[in-house]
């Protein structure tokens, strides 16, 4: 296929330069700068990786394969599910993520969120560079991918499918560019990739975005027919059909897809979940996203000019997934990212031409400083930025398991955010005074409580909903905890209808004030963040009244 011009290869005199062996692994690129960057924004972020609670339910799922040395076919988290069929699709990343913790605790946990999203950026901004994109623009666009997916830097399985979404991208590409046999291997990557995370299946729409874009290159090229078109189609064909195959290779086979498919299309779910709604352009990462979008036009459009339709499709993909659901941006800019660093060195390199085409002294000094960059970003190319790159890495390897983790890493869940105070109220109460206190049947709480309460109280009690929704949604229970929690006129009822013994709220929620009006429940425990409310003992008066009032 056609290639875009390198904007930035080095001249005769920068090819001459050779860097010496031991200088190219020790020395630091400009890759290096970028990854160190990265490090900085991820230290002063570390807080957010741990401020949603599923990712205590994901620890503990994976502790308990660990435990049984199998993968749960049945909810055990919750008594209003109970037994019920669950499917943990991430089941995988779920083992991970309990390795890491049982090592290092939850500074295990975000550190190893750390490393995955350090390789990705870096990775990243190598694939920018064999495409031929500036250094330096590459850098920026780098930083500005990393910036762009700080919302949605959480302790969860979805950060990995960031790093496998780099892998695989830079296969098919490989193969686009250079004919590489690699995309070959990519029915494997899916294999694995199944079994961590559910985003693998939007690699079947970006190969068809590919096989339709090299279709409209081809014919461009006045190739359409030709034999090669149908090599390549051929190619794309067969990894999607084996990669379809290969996804099979995870505890629920064909189910899976099954409910991936209802999940993803269960308009009413996903409208309750924050994370799957458009962005808010009056906030910042809205922002960020506006101007993501903007770049990535006006690469599309300098993409058409050079009839290089697979990247126009990608942009065009990628920007309406992203409008549709902010959560899609952290793989939208491993996608976007190299295609925008390419076209804007691209259009870089065509203004730069012409600046310096004239014969003014202007130009003479635009050409001797080009020149000096040109020679400059020639040494740069030759750097691997290895030695940098392992320290960053060895580094926070040695912060999990060191005193250091509490000021980097933060590891722990906030008691600001998380009943933290309540569940150690909770767990240092002892039987017999769970009993007096009637601390001790079925539970409520929030969806946003309920991860980390899984990870702070199981086995000992179970949750009345957490964030799974994919999972309540296949009963009434979801629908149940909406009445409840907006406190409709049922709400004492449904409690009645799980038996709810006693219930951890957020303080001063609305449905504990009505709780605590209504006289049917009384606090035990109170602070800043939570409190917990038990049942009343019901007496015979009321009791008579009870059954009165279900025989009228």
């Amino acid at each position: 296929m056609t290639q875009a011009k390198r904007p930035t290869g080095e001249d005769s005199r920068s090819r001459n330069k050779k860097v010496g062996a031991i200088a190219r692994w020790l020395l630091p690129s400009t890759g290096s700068y970028c990854l160190l960057i990265a490090l900085f924004l991820l230290v002063n972020n570390s807080w957010r990786f741990l401020i949603d609670s599923d990712t205590g339910w994901h620890i503990r799922a994976g502790e308990l394969i660990l435990e049984t040395h199998a993968v749960p076919q049945r909810d055990v988290f919750s008594h209003t599910m109970a037994g019920r069929e669950w499917f943990a699709w991430e089941w995988l990343t779920d083992v991970m993520m309990a390795a890491l913790h049982h090592q290092w605790g939850l500074a295990g946990v975000v550190g190893g969120a750390f490393l995955v999203l350090l390789a990705s950026y870096a990775a990243l901004y190598r694939m920018a560079l064999r495409r031929g994109a500036d250094p330096m623009i590459t850098l920026a666009v780098t930083i500005f991918a990393v910036l762009c997916g700080i919302v949605h830097w959480l302790a969860r399985p979805h950060l990995v499918s960031i790093a496998l979404m780099v892998a695989w991208y830079a296969a098919v590409e490989s193969f686009r560019r250079d004919r590489s046999r690699w995309i070959y291997l990519l029915p494997l990557l899916i294999a694995l990739w199944a079994n961590l995370h559910g985003a693998f299946v939007v690699t079947f729409i970006i190969l068809a975005v590919y096989a339709a874009g090299e279709w409209a290159e081809f014919a461009a090229r006045g190739e359409c027919g030709a034999a090669s078109m149908w090599r390549v189609l051929r190619t794309y064909a067969v990894v999607g059909a084996l990669s379809a195959v290969a996804a099979l290779a995870t505890p629920y086979g064909f189910k899976l897809y099954g409910h991936l498919w209802r999940y993803l299309t269960d308009a009413k779910l996903l409208s309750t979940i924050s994370e799957f709604q458009s962005p808010d352009f009056h906030m910042l990462d809205g922002k960020l996203i506006e101007i993501l979008l903007l770049l990535a036009a006006i690469a599309a459009a300098n993409a058409i000019r050079q009839r290089r339709f697979v990247e126009v499709g990608l942009l065009i993909l990628w920007g309406h997934m992203t409008l549709r659901s902010e959560r899609h941006v952290t793989l939208a800019v491993v996608i976007l990212a190299p295609i925008i660093a390419e076209q804007f060195s691209a259009l870089t390199a065509e203004f730069a031409d012409r600046a310096t085409a004239g014969m003014g002294r202007a130009a003479r000094v635009l050409r001797t400083a080009r020149g000096w960059y040109r020679e400059t970003m020639g040494i740069d190319r030759q750097l691997t930025g290895a030695f940098a790159a392992a320290a960053v890495f060895v580094f926070v390897i040695a912060v999990m398991g060191s005193g250091l983790a509490e000021k980097i890493l933060s590891p722990h869940f906030s008691p600001n955010r998380f009943p933290v105070a309540a569940a150690d109220f909770i767990l240092r109460t002892k039987p017999e005074d769970q009993l007096q206190g009637r601390l001790y049947g079925k539970m409520y709480s929030s969806d946003q409580f309920g991860g980390y309460l899984i990870y702070r109280l199981y086995p000992q009690f179970k949750v009345f909903v957490d964030g799974r929704s994919d999972f309540y949604r296949r009963g009434a229970v979801l629908d149940d905890y909406d009445k409840i929690a907006t406190v409709k006129p049922q709400w004492s009822e449904l409690l009645d209808k799980y038996d709810i013994q006693w219930m951890t709220l957020r303080r001063d929620e609305p449905l504990a004030l009505i709780a605590l009006m209504s006289g049917r429940w009384r606090s035990v425990y109170e602070d800043s963040v939570a409190q917990i409310l038990i049942r009343k003992p019901v007496q015979p008066d009321q009791a008579m009244d009870s059954q009165t009032n279900n025989v009228k």
